[in-house]
């Protein structure tokens, strides 16, 4: 009897690979990028919204102070609002040892304090009597909140 147990093979059954695969995760940082680059959308739709308006306004107070035809007051508005964007992308995206030589220039400050007082006259140009207080801080206040705006979405595009 001894014998016959010791004549028995020993079977060993070896499990597929197909039943010891884990389950595929996705990334927790895959699944944020989608939602901070969905977030800068939104964010830079907005922007784009205030954009058109301020245009519109930046290139009305620029005809009222310098007399300047439709067209020119377009061009200039365009130069003055699309500069200060194309300023502040800039110092986001330069590399950390040239940031300080772009920051360096008053530019983003001086386009927009231009933006915000062309916008400031032609939202005067429509109030009357004490509105025009209102009506001006709130044409210095557009250019701001495009420039933040699009600081944000920027930040939140590039850092996805």
């Amino acid at each position: 009897m001894e014998r016959a147990q010791s004549h028995a093979s020993l079977r060993v059954i070896k499990s597929s690979s197909r039943l010891n695969r884990q389950p595929k995760i996705k990334p927790a940082k895959a699944v944020k990028n989608n939602y901070s680059n969905f977030a800068a959308a939104a964010v830079l739709a907005v922007a784009l919204v205030l954009l058109a308006l301020s245009l519109s306004h930046l290139a009305t107070g620029i005809a009222l102070v310098t007399g300047a035809g439709p067209s020119d007051g377009w061009l200039m508005a365009i130069g003055i609002d699309l500069g200060f964007i194309a300023l502040e992308l800039a110092v986001l995206v330069a590399p950390a040892d040239k940031r300080a030589a772009v920051v360096r220039y008053a530019a983003i400050v001086g386009t927009l304090a231009i933006s915000a007082a062309m916008n400031g006259f032609a939202f005067e140009a429509h109030a009357d009597g004490l509105l025009i207080y209102p009506a001006a801080a709130l044409g210095l206040a557009i250019p701001a909140l495009i420039y933040a705006l699009m600081k944000v979405a920027a930040t939140l595009w590039i850092d996805a």
